[in-house]
């Protein structure tokens, strides 16, 4: 059944975390451990094909994601990014791009691009292995992060769980600049998903939640509310569990809807997880004010989206 606002209208959606390959032309190293779910081309055309407006909902425009492409790729990957937001057939409204937050020639990096009004900020993977232990900590890491918010762009954390701590420090070192905290910490959903948990996933979901509280308090802090990826049986109940908790500790208007699109079809299809979304916020009896900044509004503000 389809689910809708009071006036029986679809609610719009702005997607601020959505990822498309092409490896005819892009090379993804990451991918060469992955299955065949997401070693294949991902295009534009594919979301667009797993959207179910039916169900309730209307995109009304997506973020696009850097995908940790080749380090010598990364200049195609950016001027790609540019052309699928300027592009009419692409749903993409701004995006966001790679950078090497940790070296000390960032800044010039980033003053080749800084200028292009389709770039709303950049991310650097923090949660791989070549990424050493607590990398954001260091001082040439936190003065690239003021950087980006002096040139009016986000810094998009994407960082080991149990590293959310770490990001509390950067957050609070750097307050000119607005830090989106991806897929909620990329907590384990199977973990924060169980209705009684043993004493050890008890601890690892105490943390996460002792985290995402710091990290609320924080002014300058936002959090996409996705990236759960179940590897085990799920349902609505043990999804909210998790959505709940990212939704009770920040404010309304800083918690932003994302699917991590192809990512998430480890699990689930995009439309799946957008329906899961609204009916575990109309079950909470989300305010309606709320819910349409949670699914649209505090996206258009945090990335400067037409």
């Amino acid at each position: 059944m389809a689910i809708t606002d009071d006036d029986g209208s679809g609610i719009n959606i702005v997607d601020t975390h959505v990822h498309v390959w092409d490896l005819d032309h892009e090379r993804l190293p990451w991918l060469d451990d992955e299955g065949p779910i997401l070693k294949r081309n991902w295009l534009p055309r594919d979301y667009k094909a797993e959207l179910r407006p039916e169900n309730g909902y209307t995109l009304e425009q997506a973020v696009y994601i850097e995908v940790d492409r080749a380090h010598e790729e990364r200049p195609e990957e950016n001027r790609k990014a540019i052309t699928l937001v300027d592009s009419m057939d692409t749903v993409f409204g701004g995006a966001c791009i790679s950078g090497t937050l940790t070296s000390p020639d960032f800044p010039s990096y980033i003053n080749e691009w800084d200028e292009w009004p389709q770039i709303k900020g950049v991310r650097q993977v923090l949660h791989v292995p070549s990424s050493p232990p607590h990398a954001c900590l260091t001082e040439t890491f936190m003065n690239n992060v003021r950087l980006l918010g002096q040139k009016g762009l986000v810094y998009e954390a994407c960082l080991r769980c149990e590293e959310m701590g770490d990001l509390v420090t950067v957050a609070k070192e750097c307050p000119g600049t607005t830090i989106v905290l991806d897929h909620m910490g990329i907590v384990d959903a199977d973990i924060v998903g169980l209705a009684h948990p043993k004493a050890e996933e008890l601890t690892y979901r105490d943390a996460w939640r002792h985290n995402m509280r710091e990290l609320a308090a924080l002014p300058n802090v936002v959090c996409k509310v996705s990236g759960l990826n179940p590897q085990k049986e799920w349902s609505t109940e043990s999804l909210a569990r998790a959505v709940d908790v990212a939704l009770e500790a920040f404010d309304p208007d800083k918690v932003m809807f994302a699917s991590n699109f192809p990512v998430l079809n480890v699990s689930m299809s995009l439309d799946q997880w957008i329906t899961e979304m609204l009916t575990i916020t109309a079950d909470e009896g989300m305010d309606p004010s709320a819910r349409e900044a949670l699914f649209a509004g505090n996206a258009r503000r945090v990335y400067g989206l037409k």
